[in-house]
Order: structure tokens, then sequence, then C-alpha cells
């Protein structure tokens, strides 16, 4: 039996032992990172041979993005996001698990799903593993008959198109799964690792690897300290073709020792600040040389690329969600971070108070008295309400011209004084900015988690709506 009918045979019989709807094999096609059905068995006629899932997107991509399993029970998501039915299908169960070599490298996935049955048990997920390390193998042997036996040197389109699907790397976990899956065409190695430096700060973790015999997410990298270290230190790439005469540390002194004889290590640079090394091992000597070294440096130059892009968008969220005033997050803050700022506020559903002050005359403040003169009254404010609401506290300036106040732990009767206090010191103290007495109004408004709502907005906007309300009646 050819190598291509021994993969079918392997596939059908998955999808047999499954009693799957669909059972699809997926190559991953390392010049465009996609995912493109290589064989398939399935009893629908919907299903989209002609589909191509970019790396990371739909469970497929996740899964060899990823190198993990990803198992759907109870399926209830859109059919589309599968993207490999032209319409609906009423399936139960979906799994996709990756095709690993040997290497620790993903070549495809292998896709199942199910009309009969809500889940796939570990013991299934065991069998159909074993089925996609048996192809694994021949996809191999297939490679290895598609080029003759020989090596593939990459062409500049491979490289590029690689180098590209680096740089796009949203993130840093992103990047060094991305960077584990460097195509066949432009280099092969047994064992590879990706470290993370923190803003350039030692010592740096492993934040992905492959091949190694040890698990290395407990290892601590020191400047200078192991290869890692050295090339961390030197920003600096580092080759060793052949260590067979020396002891050799690559990430500290209390690593176990690894079977590797040839090393390159490839330092992640942003504008000359260092933020990762990138390490390659094999375990025969001088299998590792100079020209894979200088392509292993163009693809570490596109994830200095991917990290600066992510830095500088971090930076601009950043920058986008706090007031550059008063230097407090903003309203936009609170929208863009409403679920995982509910979870804060809301723990153990014990009361939490929302106070709104604003000020009815900042407008004409800014309009009399100038920008400078404004903006040093409102850090006063923020100075004022720093100093006088006890922690744990949160304040926000959730408009051009009011300040929320949110108090936690603290009982009703606490808040009312908190805000008669403020009151008093509003209404009987004259406010001074760069020596000019300011005309300054505060009106206030208080909401409570849970008597008066258990939604974020619901409850700012109804402190909000206090404030004005209290205003107007008193205008």
């Amino acid at each position: 039996m050819k190598t291509p009918e021994i993969i079918t045979h392997l596939v059908h019989l998955a999808g047999n032992v499954a009693d799957a709807y669909t059972s699809a094999l997926f190559r991953l096609d390392p010049k465009t990172n996609a995912l493109t059905p290589h064989t398939f068995m399935t009893l629908s006629h919907k299903f989209n041979e002609a589909v191509s899932i970019p790396m990371g997107h739909s469970p497929i991509g996740k899964a060899a993005l990823t190198g993990d399993a990803v198992v759907i029970e109870n399926f209830k998501d859109d059919f589309a996001k599968l993207k490999i039915y032209k319409s609906e299908e009423n399936l139960k169960s979906f799994i996709a698990v990756p095709v690993i070599d040997e290497n620790g490298k993903v070549l495809g996935v292998l896709s199942l799903d199910s009309k009969q049955s809500y889940n796939f048990s570990p013991k299934l997920l065991k069998i159909i593993t074993g089925f996609t390390e048996q192809i694994a193998v021949q996809m191999h042997r297939e490679d290895e008959e598609n080029r003759g036996g020989g090596k593939v040197w990459p062409f500049f389109r491979e490289l590029g198109t690689y180098s590209r699907f680096v740089a796009e790397s949203p993130q840093f976990k992103d990047l060094s799964q991305r960077l584990l899956q460097i195509p066949a065409e432009i280099f092969t190695c047994d064992a590879i690792a990706v470290v993370e430096f923190e803003e350039g700060r030692f010592p740096g973790r492993v934040r992905g690897h492959r091949g190694f015999i040890q698990d290395l997410g407990e290892l601590f990298i020191e400047e200078g300290k192991g290869l890692v270290g050295s090339c961390a230190k030197t920003k600096t790439s580092v080759l060793i073709e052949n260590a067979a005469q020396r002891k050799l540390a690559l990430f500290n002194e209390i690593e176990d020792h690894e079977p590797f004889m040839s090393y390159a290590a490839i330092p992640l640079v942003i504008k000359e600040q260092l933020r990762g090394v990138l390490l390659c091992a094999n375990r025969e000597p001088r299998s590792i040389g100079h020209d894979d070294v200088d392509r292993l440096g163009i693809i570490g130059a596109s994830a200095g690329i991917a990290l600066y892009c992510a830095e500088t968008r971090q930076k601009a969220q950043y920058q986008n969600s706090v007031d550059i005033v008063t230097g407090a997050p903003n309203y936009r803050f609170l929208v863009e971070n409403r679920e995982s700022v509910q979870r804060e506020f809301f723990l153990d559903n014990k009361p939490v108070f929302f106070l709104i002050m604003r000020l009815p005359k900042l407008t004409s403040i800014y309009e009399n008295h100038g920008a400078d003169c404004a903006d040093q009254l409102l850090r006063q404010l923020m100075s004022l309400l720093s100093r006088s609401a006890p922690s744990p506290k949160f304040i926000f300036r959730y408009s051009d011209n009011a300040f929320l106040l949110v108090l936690l732990d603290r009982t009703r009767e606490e808040v009312l004084s908190l805000e008669g206090r403020l009151r008093h010191v509003f209404d009987n103290n004259r406010f001074y900015s760069m020596s000019i007495a300011l005309d300054l109004r505060v009106e206030m408004g208080l909401s409570a988690f849970p008597a008066d709502g258990k939604n974020l907005t619901e409850l700012t906007g109804l402190a909000y709506g206090r404030a004005s309300k209290t205003l107007a009646e008193t205008t």
C-alpha cells in the first residue's frame, strides 16, 4: 500500500472507530500557514473541500497553533466557526487533534465530529491520538518521497511568508507558538525553545519549547549564565557547531543534561532592547551552520517587529484608557474592561458604592481661565479625593466634568458620611488654581450594588443621573 493510501486508510479507520459524521485530515502548508483538506470521509454533501483555514482560526487552526487537542462537547456554536461546512449541520460534538511528528512539529490536524454523541470520552481521545501519531509517520514519509529524500533549502518567498506570519503575532504567547513551528523548508532542528525577558529584565523564563527531555517551564535564566544567558547579555547570535568536548549549560546550572551537540541562540531585540532569545539545538554535531544562523536572524528580526508592534499597541491602549490630565482611568477603560472590572468589584456579592461628582462649571473655567488653570484644578481635586476616601477605593475620570469614586468594603452609613464631608469641603471652601479664586460647585449622585442593580453600566449611569437630578433641583 502506498503512503497516500495508508494515510487515507488511517483517517477512515479513525472515523469508523469514533462513529464520526465527518473525519478529515487537514495538512498545514508552511508557505501560507493555512490548513487545507488532505483526505476525508464524510456523510455530508455540505463538506467544503476547498476550505483553507489560517493557523489560529477556528478550532482546527487553534489546534495547529497550540499543539493541543480542541474538544467541543454539547456543540451549540455557530457551524460557520468550524469553516468546514457550507451550511448548517446539526452536530452534537467536535474534536480537532493536531498531527505532530517525533520532533514536536505540527504537520496537520485530524478533525472528527458526531451527530450521535454529545462528547468524546478520554479513552476515545487517546485512541484518536494514537491514529494521529501513525498519520504523522506516514506524512513525514510522504514528504520525504516528494522531496526525493534530499534536504530542500528555502526560497526567499517561503522565508518571507513565514517571517510575515511571525511579524503579525499579536503578543508574546502567540509569537512563541509560531516560532516553535519553523517550516522544514527553512530550518530543521531537534529541539527549540523561546525565552522571554519581560521588558528586558532578568531573570528570563521559557515560554514555549519542544524536543527537550525536561520541562523548562520552571527554569530561570540569569544574565550571562548558560548559553541563553550569554546570548541575552551580549544581544548577539551564538553558534556552537560541536559541543562534544565541552559540558555546556543551556539555561542555568541546575538543568538536566540534554543530548545535543549543535546549537544556535538568536536574540529577540526591539531597538537594541532585549526581549527574548530563540534557542535551537540538534543531536548531530555541525548540523547547524552559519547559513542557518543567518536565516534564524531574519526570523528573529521579524519576531522583534512583532514585539515592537505589540508593545506599541499596548501603550496606545493604555494611553487611550487613562486621563492625561489626572492619570486616572477613564470611561473608555470602564467600557473596554467591563467584564473584568465587574468581577473585581462584585466579588462575593459584597456591597459596592458608586459616587459620581460632577463639576457643572468646569467648562466655564476652561473658557475663562484657560486649560492650564483648569487642568491644575482637576489634579488638585484628584488629590483631594485620593486623600479623603479610605481604601479600598478606585477613582475614574468618568466624563469631561465628572469623577467616579468606587468604594468597597464600606457600609452605607460610612459612604453617606464621606459624601457629607465632601459636600462640606466644596460648599465651605474656596478653591484656588494658579492663584486664581474659582467658583466651584460639585453635584453628587450615589448608587449601590446590589441594592440598585448588578450591572456596572447601569450602576454608574444611575449615579450620574442622580447627580444630574440634584443639579436640576438646585438651579
